[in-house]
C-alpha cells in the first residue's frame, strides 16, 4: 500500500513537471512549420534552436546559422549567419521595441501585453493576443509568402528576462521563413 502511494505522488509530481516544461516553451506555429524550444536559466534549447543567453550575450546556433550577439540594456549586436546585427532596443512601461538591422535587413519589432508587430529580417508580424492570455495569434509575411493562423507563444521564462535579450531571442525565432 504505501509503495502504490509513493508511486502515485511520483506520477503526480512527474505530471506536474510536464506542465512546467509545457509553459516554459517558446513556441512559433505557422501552417507550413512548428519551431519549440524550451527556456531555462541557460539559454533556449529545442530541436532547431540551441542557444545560451546571458545578461550580455545570446550565441549558439538557430536553425544550423551560427549566432553570436552581444546585448546591453540598449542594443543588440553581433552577427546571424554572419550578416550584421545592430538594434537598438527601447523600453516603455509594458512595451519594448527594437529597431535597426537585423541579419543584415532593415527591423523594426514591437512586443506589448496586447500585440507582437513589425517586421524582423525577411518576415513581418502582425500578431495579437489571445483571449487566453497565453499567446498571440494573426498574420505574417516572409518574402512573397502571407500566412494566416501563426501563433506565438512567449513563456515567463522569456518575459523575465532583460529587454534585450528578450528581443534578441524573439527576433531570431521570428526571423525564420
Amino acid at each position: 500500500m504505501r509503495i502504490a502511494r509513493i508511486l502515485t505522488v511520483a506520477a503526480l509530481l512527474a505530471g506536474g513537471s510536464a506542465v512546467a516544461k509545457r509553459d516554459e516553451t517558446v513556441e512559433l506555429r505557422t501552417p507550413r512549420t512548428t519551431v519549440r524550444a524550451s527556456v531555462d536559466a541557460q539559454g533556449l534549447q529545442g530541436p532547431d534552436l540551441r542557444l545560451q543567453l546571458s545578461d550580455t550575450a545570446l550565441k549558439g546556433q538557430a536553425f544550423q546559422r551560427p549566432v553570436d550577439l552581444k546585448l546591453s540594456d540598449r542594443r543588440i549586436q553581433g552577427t546571424v549567419d554572419q550578416k550584421p546585427v545592430d538594434l537598438t532596443v527601447r523600453e516603455r512601461p509594458e512595451v519594448v521595441e527594437a529597431m535597426g538591422t537585423f541579419a543584415g535587413q532593415p527591423s523594426s519589432l514591437t512586443l506589448s501585453p496586447d500585440e507582437l508587430t513589425g517586421s524582423v529580417g525577411p518576415c513581418g508580424y502582425n500578431l495579437i493576443i489571445e483571449r487566453d492570455r497565453k499567446h498571440y495569434r494573426g498574420t505574417r509575411a516572409c518574402g512573397d509568402e502571407r500566412e494566416n493562423d501563426v501563433y506565438v507563444a512567449i513563456p515567463r521564462a522569456l518575459e523575465q528576462e532583460p529587454a534585450s535579450g528578450r528581443m534578441a531571442a524573439l527576433s531570431v525565432l521570428l526571423s525564420h521563413p
